[in-house]
């Protein structure tokens, strides 16, 4: 709460976000909050706020809370910037005068004024909604209340100066006490008259008295009905169009009763229409805020206010970049957005897609010019923008002002109320499409800071969007396209959306010179598991799995004939078309090496691509896809894509994709560009070749004897074996496999590798086992075991997932390794039982698909 000011010490807090206590158990309170800025009583608000009303002793609960307007320039300190105003406790709700100075000596009413306006704590230009749960019957509430009524808590609307006050005469003195109004016409005219007068009292004046409000208060020792509750209050202050008079309507309680205290009705009240310079002073404004008061009971009371008033501003105005484009203007992308001379190598037309919403507005400021070829000076933004053809892209900007004249602190300008979380929409008309085909704009601010009284540039915040033109085609009537943008704030009560004025789009009519395409190509990293969509990707490592989404939307009139979509790959494992697979809407692309088909289909080749640095990266991939069906008008195509990257250079790779194709009857080619695909790479992995071990044919076998391999093998890309290791010779030893550690050596981990068993031979390489029987099944009478040098025995079951570990690397991570077997340490072939000799013209075939996991963190 501390965007309040008050007398005194800080109140106590609550364990409340924006909560503040205003009277506590102790007696004899009076205490004043107020927000730190004026509010402009000529223009129409809604507050809400919540108060909370406690006590042990519900019965005996005093005094009560206020919520007031008031301009008490009396009452303002230099040192807290703002209103401290502060009236009499008891009775009195920290609002009002002492009504218990009187006596015999003050025997009519205007002495009674006199001697109530002389009161030192008193706020004045004032008007109060006030909530008191104890009825003073004998001073300040009498005959405010009809006497029938069965509560004496009350609701009223106040004035709290001497001209709103009452007096009656009781034995041998006079009580004096505040007249509650209601709506009424001339409410403020009908004061009593003469010495002995009780005028007004209900039922004989029109809207006047208070309201019952029964169980304000709660019980702090139940839990049940009655239990305190945070109740809401929905203030709204009501001018006329002339901001000459004023009135305010409000609601306690929720509509839904068992959301109350003792699940009392929810109470609506409005005060009377008053003058507003007479009662707040000429200037119409007031700070509004909370009073409370104890005398000799006591209570806690506490508010929290969750909406604030204020009247921000939101302006909309438009760009033609493709005009500008014509006309002379560049934008570069450096510095996050920059206006260059158009003989800039780094300037891009500003309709260049490739250019970002972020970097055109950091480029051109609200109230931007530029000089175009002709010399002229132009703004850059404007209400109407004239001769726009079918196709062009325009940059819609909304501004948002939180101007420092609609709520400010004249005693410190500089101080304004903060607009939070607000929402900025736009609905587009027919002719209007942003670029990727949608027609809903919803832009969020977290914050909008006041703007400084006497600014001599005020700076809004400012978001923007671009839109394309895609129709000149307007209703009956209608010379331009026309659209608004509206604003909301959370933290305003009134949810009445702000709306800006018209921006007009007047189109040329000149027939669309060529298609205009947009790109919104995205990926995704499958093997990270990545759900989102971006440009960009991060850490990402060789042999990744990347997909792509590229949409092609033609938002023209005309068709884009004779396609060509060319991107670019950091990589592709082993070169190898089967590792990328496109299709164009769901139909596969096919590769074609030869690039003589005219059908749909795509090339692979080479390519030294330059980076943003300057830097040339090797060896990636440009795909070209060729012979795409027409684009159609107002269309979108997709193409899809998914690839394993092979081994990565560096730790960056960047490229812009495009489309090239003409318009349906004409020659010319046109190039449109999608987004720029970036790749954060981790570049380098942890790569083994494992070998196949020949164990050979023999005439005989021993039961309980392990045989080493007689040869190993490799295969090549058909799954042909290559012979690497013939007759190995147990005393040297034989390479089992290699690795291969390409990672950066910062990044490298200690890692192991472990062995076992598929269930079955299914997936060996090429097929070349799936017809052989599966060793170590039950009715084999063979078995792989691992023997790891130190005397054990690890037996290989098929489909157990053994994991047996074959080697650790401990911190020895070099480049390159070999990992050597012998007649102790290795996989070997036990002969559970002799096999059947077969058959003549029969032979039987035995082999084992092996999986080989490498574990390590971190490692692909």
């Amino acid at each position: 709460m501390s965007n309040f000011t008050y007398k005194g010490n800080p109140p106590a807090a609550l364990d409340y976000p924006n909560a503040q206590v205003v009277t506590d158990y102790s007696k004899g309170q009076s205490r004043g909050l107020w927000w730190k800025n004026q509010v402009d009583l000529s223009r129409q608000f809604t507050l809400k706020f919540y108060i909370y009303i406690a006590s042990d002793d519900p019965e005996n609960a005093a005094d009560g809370l206020t919520f007031t307007l008031q301009n008490d320039q009396n009452q303002i300190s230099t040192d807290k910037k703002g209103s401290v105003a502060t009236g009499t406790n008891g009775e009195s709700l920290g609002a009002y005068g002492n009504f218990r100075n009187f006596s015999e000596y003050y025997p009519d009413l205007n002495g009674a004024k006199s001697a109530y306006d002389s009161s030192k704590q008193i706020i004045r230009n004032a008007m109060s909604l006030e909530f008191d749960p104890y009825y003073n019957g004998d001073y300040s509430d009498a005959y405010q209340i009809e006497k029938n009524s069965a509560a004496k808590s009350h609701l009223a609307f106040t004035l709290p100066d001497k001209n709103h006050i009452n007096v009656h005469k009781f034995g041998s003195g006079y009580f004096t006490g505040i007249n509650h109004y209601g709506s009424g016409s001339q409410w403020y005219q009908n004061q009593p008259s003469g010495s002995n007068s009780l005028n007004p009292f209900p039922n004989a004046n029109d809207n006047y008295g208070a309201v019952p409000a029964p169980s304000m208060v709660g019980n702090t020792k139940s839990s049940g009905i009655d239990k305190p509750r945070w109740e809401p209050v929905v203030y709204t202050w009501n001018p006329d169009k002339s901001g000459t008079t004023g009135s305010a309507t409000a609601t306690f309680g929720y509509s839904d009763s068992s959301k109350n205290t003792n699940n009392f009705q929810q109470l609506k009240l409005s005060s009377p229409t008053i003058n507003i310079a007479d009662t707040f002073g000429p200037e119409k404004k007031a700070y509004w805020g909370m009073t409370g008061s104890t005398g000799d009971n006591y209570m806690i009371s506490a508010i929290s206010a969750s909406d604030i008033p204020g009247t921000p501003g939101v302006s909309k105005t438009a760009a033609d970049l493709t005009k500008l484009g014509q006309q002379g203007l560049r934008i570069s992308k450096k510095d996050g957005g920059t206006v260059v001379p158009k003989t800039d190598e780094t300037g891009l037309l500003p309709d260049d897609h490739s250019l970002t919403t972020e970097e055109l507005m950091h480029a051109l400021s609200f109230d931007s010019q530029f000089t175009g070829d002709d010399g002229n000076k132009y703004p850059v933004f404007r209400n109407i923008i004239d001769k726009a053809d079918v196709g062009d892209i325009l940059l819609y900007r909304s501004d948002i002002y939180n101007y420092y004249d609609s709520i400010y602190n004249p005693k410190d300008p500089d101080l304004g109320n903060h607009w939070l979380d607000v929402h900025v929409t736009d609905d587009l008309p027919k002719q209007l499409r942003l670029l990727d085909g949608s027609e809903d704009v919803n832009l969020y601010y977290p914050d909008i800071p006041p703007i400084k009284k006497d600014a001599e540039k005020p700076t809004p915040q400012s978001h923007g969007f671009k839109a394309a033109l895609i129709s000149d085609q307007l209703d009956s009537g209608q010379q331009a396209v026309v659209n608004t943008v509206k604003a909301s704030g959370s933290n305003f009560a009134d949810k009445t959306p702000i709306e800006s004025s018209d921006v007009k789009v007047i189109p040329s009519h000149r027939p669309p010179g060529r298609p205009s395409i947009y790109i919104n190509n995205q990926m995704q990293n499958v093997t990270q598991n990545m759900q989102d969509w971006s440009d960009q990707l991060y850490n990402v490592r060789d042999y990744d799995n990347i997909n792509y989404r590229i949409p092609l939307y033609n938002f023209s009139q005309v068709p884009l004939i004779n396609g060509q979509y060319t991107f670019y790959l950091p990589s592709l494992k082993d070169n190898n078309p089967n590792n990328l697979k496109l299709q164009f809407e769901g139909q596969d692309i096919p590769y074609d090496s030869t690039d003589k088909s005219n059908g749909l289909h795509y090339t692979i080749s080479d390519d030294n691509l330059t980076q943003n640095d300057g830097s040339t990266y090797k060896n990636c991939k440009k795909i070209v896809i060729k012979g795409l069906p027409t684009l159609d008008a107002y269309s979108t195509k997709n193409i899809t894509a998914n690839v394993n990257l092979g081994e990565n250079q560096g730790k960056y790779f960047s490229s812009t994709p495009k489309l090239t194709g003409q318009s349906q009857g004409g020659d010319q080619t046109s190039t449109y560009y999608g987004k720029e695909e970036i790749y954060n790479l981790n570049a380098g992995n942890l790569k083994i070749a494992p070998m196949s071990f020949e164990y050979g044919t023999h005439a005989f076998f021993t039961p309980n004897s392990d045989m080493l391999p007689l040869d190993t093998y490799t295969f090549d890309e058909s799954g042909n074996p290559v012979l690497t290791t013939p007759r190995i010779n147990p005393k040297l030893g034989y390479q089992a496999l290699s690795i291969k550690d390409t990672r950066q050596k910062a990044e490298r981990k200690e890692y192991s590798i472990s062995l076992s068993q598929a269930k079955d031979n299914s997936q060996s390489v090429a097929g070349q086992l799936s017809n052989a029987d599966v060793i170590g099944t039950k009715d084999s009478p063979f078995q792989l075991v691992y023997f790891d040098g130190k005397g054990d025995k690890h037996p290989l079951t098929p489909g157990n997932n053994d994991n047996v570990n074959v080697y650790s690397s401990g911190d020895n991570l070099p480049d390159l390794k070999s990992v050597d077997w012998n007649s102790r340490n290795g996989l070997k072939l036990n002969v559970r039982k002799a096999p059947d000799a077969p058959q003549s013209g029969q032979k039987s075939d035995y082999g084992a698909t092996l999986n080989w996991t490498v574990n390590s963190t971190e490692t692909p």
